[in-house]
């Protein structure tokens, strides 16, 4: 169809009734807020902070995040269970119930439960250093005040100990093994001070690690030993233990409070946008301004709440201006029953000012497409009733509800298209086929390129259309309108034989060639034009892209064959065959459902963007973003 109309509307109010009215747009949900030109109508631009709201969001966000859901529902329950929803008029009473307390409590539990867990590691660090030397039953006093004597424990590869006891036997010296490991052996190794230097050219010559005991050594009590300080150790990470145990009791307590956090993150999101809102407005000494978009449908509504909304305020509501064009969103308007397939138009990106809007167009065919891609009626019926259920008991809203209908639609689709040109789970009824691909696929193929062909004519009588409205009236008639004369007659001069369609061929091309260059050479111009007829090749391409629907959908059905064939194959295993069977029945077709659906869906979305918009479609429209409530975990409702 086309784009919604829009108005610009621009509204002047006191500073002090501001805030309470962004507040109110809000809640009506139906405006774009907009910036405004400062300079040129001298106004000074809101000076906003939205950081606080940010760092608040953060902190709920992470509670959220980290507090379970007791109640958390599974599968099928989660999955149509709607959001809960608040009236908009409780924003404030949401946010005075003290969840900045709840907050900042959560955290004091949280940071003393991160403590907790670094004492532990500490902890834990400790045991691993002293426990290859648990075996030594010196008790640590004694390991220090030898007089004349030193002592050491050092830790050496196993290769190196026979090395370090041969070259120590000749010295006042003695080792002892504390332990053995794989690749480390841990030694006590006591010797006279007055050969400290050799002690030292022995070790210096391999790898050994010394290890210092002293901060053990000062604080032991007597007579306590290695194993003495483990245990204590250990009995310190149990107390640890429990006292984390114990936090994380408290923290869980706080899950009775989840379901009010969640709308206050909710309410602080919107008045963080309220705040972002806020800086687009203009100020004078006691005046506000603020400007935006409307659809115009909504216009009229929309003048009537905001001057209900205070006396003192004024409202300008106009069409937007020709040098606001790149600034105006867009807003697509079809019939309803054709809004899912909007979804396809975003994705390749909106139309620009005064362009076609494609939805309409492309919708017919994206329906027939995915259809013939999958071709498959079970598994149509199976996506239908999914959608169908969701949209019935979940009540999605936006986009998803949109989403949700084009998956209905395309379920459908393939019920009808599945039944005529392929099967029911792999089973096709004969008696209701149209074609047989899998006997004879050229019927199908030339349904496809036949299909393929008149989209590309469409597409070529659009862009006679846009070219006709921009002004190039005799260029848009000769040539768009010689390709859409030229190539279906040349088609019918080729199957038919009659001469009739040749002559209307060539009065195509003869347009085509004297009106498809620009030149004001006469020759130019000729040899541009017979070149211009070189795009014919471009048509050709583009038909024989179709194709792809003919092989999306013999693999669908012929997959869906193979899996029938490995269950008939399983069920004849002993005892345990029909269980088989029935595993591969199910999960067989659901992933050649997903992949089916899948594939259909990105390749009948690729033959519209490759070769039906790239006639006379240009995407670089802004999309409408209605200034309203957030709702990222509720739903707010007037």
């Amino acid at each position: 169809m086309s784009i919604s109309p829009i108005k610009r509307f621009e509204v002047l109010l006191p500073s002090d009734e501001l805030e309470g009215f962004l507040s109110y747009l809000q809640e009506l949900g139906v405006a774009q807020l907009d910036s405004l030109p400062y300079d040129d109508l001298k106004l000074e631009p809101s000076e906003t902070d939205p950081s606080d709201y940010d760092r608040w969001l953060n902190r709920l966000d992470h509670i959220l995040q980290s507090l379970p859901v007791t109640d958390e529902k599974k599968g099928l329950e989660k999955l149509l269970t709607p959001k809960p929803r608040y009236s908009a008029s409780l924003r404030k009473a949401l946010l005075d119930f003290g969840y900045q307390k709840v907050v900042e409590d959560y955290e004091k539990l949280e940071s003393r439960k991160t403590e907790l867990l670094q004492e532990i590691r500490l902890i834990e660090k400790e045991e691993e250093f002293l426990k290859p030397l648990a075996a030594l039953k010196i008790p640590l006093k004694e390991l220090v005040g030898l007089g004349w004597c030193q002592s050491e424990l050092i830790q050496v590869q196993p290769q190196d100990l026979e090395k370090v006891i041969s070259q120590s036997e000749d010295l006042p010296s003695q080792i002892a093994i504390i332990s053995r490991e794989k690749n480390r052996i841990f030694i006590l190794l006591i010797y006279h001070s007055s050969v400290e230097e050799e002690i030292e050219k022995i070790f210096s010559e391999i790898k050994a690690n010394f290890i210092s005991l002293i901060p053990y050594i000062s604080r032991a009590k007597e007579g306590e030993k290695i194993l003495d300080i483990l245990e204590a150790l250990s009995q310190k990470k149990t107390e640890k233990l429990e006292l984390v145990s114990r936090t994380e009791q408290q923290m869980v307590g706080f899950t009775v409070h989840r379901p009010a956090l969640m709308a206050v993150y909710d309410v602080l999101l919107s008045e963080k946008e309220r705040i972002v809102g806020a800086s687009l407005a203009g100020l004078t000494e006691k005046t506000s301004c603020l400007a935006g978009w409307v659809p115009a449908a909504e216009a009229e509504n929309f003048s009537h709440q905001v001057q209900k909304f205070s006396e003192h305020i004024y409202l300008n509501l106009r069409d937007p201006l020709p040098e606001e064009a790149e600034q105006t969103p867009a807003i697509l308007k079809n019939p309803e029953i054709i809004k899912p397939f909007e979804i396809i138009t975003s994705l390749y990106g909106l139309p620009q000012h005064k362009i076609i809007d494609p939805t309409i167009y492309l919708a017919p065919f994206f329906f027939v497409f995915v259809g013939l891609c999958v071709s498959e009626a079970g598994y149509g019926l199976v996506m239908a009733l999914l959608s169908f259920l969701y949209l019935k008991l979940a009540k999605p809203q936006g986009d998803t509800k949109l989403f949700l209908r084009l998956l209905f639609y395309l379920g459908v689709s393939n019920v009808i298209f599945g039944t005529l040109v392929g099967g029911w789970f792999g089973f096709p009824i004969k008696s209701l086929m149209l074609i047989d691909p899998l006997k004879d696929p050229i019927p199908f193929l030339i349904l496809s390129l036949a299909l393929g062909f008149v989209q590309v004519l469409l597409s070529t009588f659009l862009s006679l259309v846009k070219e006709y409205r921009a002004g190039n009236k005799v260029g848009a008639i000769a040539v768009k309108g010689g390709w859409l004369l030229l190539l279906p007659s040349l088609v019918a001069y080729l199957i038919l034989k009659q001469p009739v369609f040749g002559i209307l061929a060539i009065v195509g091309a003869t347009g085509i060639v004297f009106f498809a260059s620009p030149s004001r050479n006469p020759i130019a111009r000729f040899f541009g034009g017979l070149y211009a007829l070189y795009g014919i090749s471009g048509y050709l391409s583009d038909t024989l892209s179709y194709s792809r629907i003919l092989a999306l959908g013999l693999s669908t059905g012929v997959i869906a064959m193979v899996v029938n064939s490995l269950v008939q194959i399983a069920w004849k295993i002993p005892f345990v065959g029909w269980l088989a069977a029935v595993l591969i029945f199910v999960g067989g077709h659901l992933f050649n459902l997903g992949i089916s659906f899948l594939g259909g869906f990105v390749h009948s979305m690729r033959l519209q963007f490759v070769e039906f918009f790239t006639r006379f479609y240009q995407a670089g429209g802004k999309p409408f973003k209605p200034f309203k409530l957030e709702n990222k975990y509720i739903e707010f409702i007037r």
